[in-house]
């Protein structure tokens, strides 16, 4: 199958935008804290992404290895925010915008991308703060208000 005919594809109302694609973390094999890590970037990814876009309709953009649309994204003002300290999270926001520009995140499990992370313990933590910080930016982003007030409650 080529991936870009997906975008080509219309499911629903709106346009396909971004199309997700699974991950296999390949360092999963090196010690147990890297097993945990690969454990959960599956269940995240792999899991979570499947129940949010479908039955929920709401999957955003979590980051790689995700496929934009560049001509619908150019259009309606890009992707990147202006500040990279303050948007640490610049990932969620591009599937933010996405939402609040009338655009649709498709995920495709027909190809699979091997992706590697730093496995020790520094790096892990340092990961897990980065998450935790994005999420409190999130919380305080105009963003998130614009979604919480356009969005109906079945989507």
């Amino acid at each position: 199958r080529n991936a870009l005919q997906e975008f080509a594809k219309r499911e629903g109302p709106l346009p396909t935008t971004i199309l997700g694609l699974r991950e296999h973390i390949f360092t999963g094999s090196v010690s147990s804290l890297a097993n945990y890590m690969a454990l959960q970037e599956t269940s995240f990814v792999t899991l979570g992404q499947r129940v949010l876009t479908k039955p929920l309709r709401i999957r955003l953009h979590y980051g790689h290895p995700d496929v934009f649309d560049k001509l619908f994204f150019i259009t309606r003002g890009g992707i990147s925010k202006s500040s990279k300290g303050i948007n640490l999270s610049e990932d969620i926001f591009a599937g933010y915008n996405n939402a609040l520009r009338g655009g649709q995140v498709g995920f495709k499990e027909y190809l699979q991308v091997g992706k590697g992370r730093d496995v020790g313990m520094s790096q892990i933590y340092k990961f897990e703060a980065k998450l935790s910080q994005g999420a409190g930016e999130q919380s305080l982003s105009r963003d998130v208000y614009r979604l919480c007030h356009r969005l109906d409650f079945c989507r």
